[in-house]
């Protein structure tokens, strides 16, 4: 077989054959990277899973449920994301594996005995074993409802399940499910459960996302419990330091929370918390049923970086309809003013997607509060954006956050 290797960048490689073209490999300790002449693109963890790829034009993503995200950007359209279908979700790993095989017949000699290695087990990954690593991730997890988008990589530890709170109108992530507290016996059984799910896989995951939806509420002795069970089960070591934490918290539950309590979870590794501000206006704040007040956001924030903490604050756009719409931009603007955030920080901007019979859509029916219409929604979205930066002296990072892109 003629081939041809040359290195173009660290860690990568273009190999050429009559069979193939240019087959460009990128192997990293916790990933391989193949394209298939730049047209299509295909990641795989150190287990041979599916992370994510490139193909006629999509881009997909691979959960470790199982389930698949489909996003389309195409000038001038709108950005397509969806979830496949079952079937769609099997055709796609039909067509990955196809594609990789291709890949390996052409290359298997040019390439090192460990990356021959890497694509047999990437090949091992056929319907009936994708169909096992679903079940079993469904024994191991409750549903993992939502996590900020800067921790979509991470790992993922269910320190408790559900929402304590679980009655903001606008949300209906946790209905399902009631709220429980792990204890450390059983937390770290889930660990072992994650670490055995995973395999080699765990070094794609680079951080500690605590669910569900504010870890963080957990009485102070209980949760140092908790968090003495994670620091032992990743102590770090010669492959690196321990993983950052990072969770979600909400306001009534952070004012609960003094400021030693919060540098004793800063120094077990706690690294950043997400706020749900969503609105700086009260009577929107009220209309979404959220716990606390915006002031006590203001406040919280300035107790968690009193002490070293990063934050990410989280504001919905659409939150109020038309009604509401100049003093929600204007009021959460200037909360984020007075927070006093930094290059540390996070601002996210989410748009409000309510189904027909949730809580708020029903409230702001009552109250005559008109949504806001595709293009209404797009500009505020904009407006936030823009004012935020400005609001927070640009220092922070300002981000979209679309819950309709998050998979795990």
């Amino acid at each position: 077989m003629d081939t041809q290797g040359t290195t173009f960048a660290p860690a990568t490689q273009v190999i050429t054959t009559p069979q193939t073209g240019n087959i460009y490999i990128n192997a990293q300790p916790w990933s391989l990277t193949l394209s298939d002449n730049l047209r299509a693109t295909f990641v795989f963890d150190r287990e041979g899973r599916p992370v994510s790829c490139f193909l006629n034009g999509c881009n997909y993503r691979f959960g470790l449920s199982g389930l698949v995200l489909m996003k389309v950007s195409r000038p001038g359209v709108l950005k397509l994301r969806r979830l496949l279908a079952d079937d769609e979700s099997a055709h796609l790993r039909a067509s990955v594996r196809e594609h990789v095989t291709r890949i390996a017949d052409g290359i298997a000699e040019a390439v090192p005995q460990e990356v021959r290695a890497w694509l047999e087990q990437i090949l091992a990954w056929d319907e009936a074993r994708a169909r096992a690593d679903r079940e079993r991730f469904l024994r191991i997890y409750r549903p993992i409802s939502i996590v900020p988008p800067d921790q979509y990589r991470a790992l993922v530890l269910q320190v408790t399940e559900g929402c304590s709170w679980n009655r903001c109108s606008f949300c209906s992530f946790y209905r399902d499910r009631r709220f429980r507290i792990k204890t450390a016996a059983a937390l770290r059984e889930h660990i072992h459960q994650v670490k055995e799910f995973l395999g080699r896989g765990i070094s794609m995951r680079r951080t500690i996302f605590l669910g569900d939806a504010n870890a963080l509420i957990v009485p102070q002795p209980r949760l140092r419990e908790l968090f003495a069970v994670i620091r032992e089960e990743f102590p770090g070591g010669e492959e690196g330091p321990s993983p950052d934490l990072y969770a979600f918290l909400d306001i009534f539950g952070a004012v609960q929370k003094s400021c030693q309590q919060y540098a004793e979870l800063r120094d077990q590794g706690l690294r950043r918390v997400y706020i749900g501000l969503e609105s700086g206006d009260e009577a929107v704040f009220r209309l979404l049923n959220k716990p606390g007040t915006p002031q006590q956001g203001v406040e919280t924030v300035a107790q968690l970086k009193a002490v070293g903490l990063q934050v990410g604050i989280i504001l919905l756009a659409g939150a109020g309809g038309a009604d509401l719409s100049r003093r929600h931009v204007a009021r959460s603007l200037a909360a984020l003013s007075a927070m006093e955030l930094d290059g540390g920080d996070l601002v996210y901007i989410s748009p409000l997607i309510t189904p027909d019979d949730s809580d708020y859509t029903r409230r702001a029916r009552t109250l005559g509060l008109a949504p806001l219409s595709t293009d209404e929604l797009a500009a505020q979205l904009e407006e936030l954006k823009t004012g935020a930066r400005a609001a927070t002296g640009g220092r922070p990072r300002v981000a979209l956050y679309h819950i309709e892109e998050w998979l795990y």
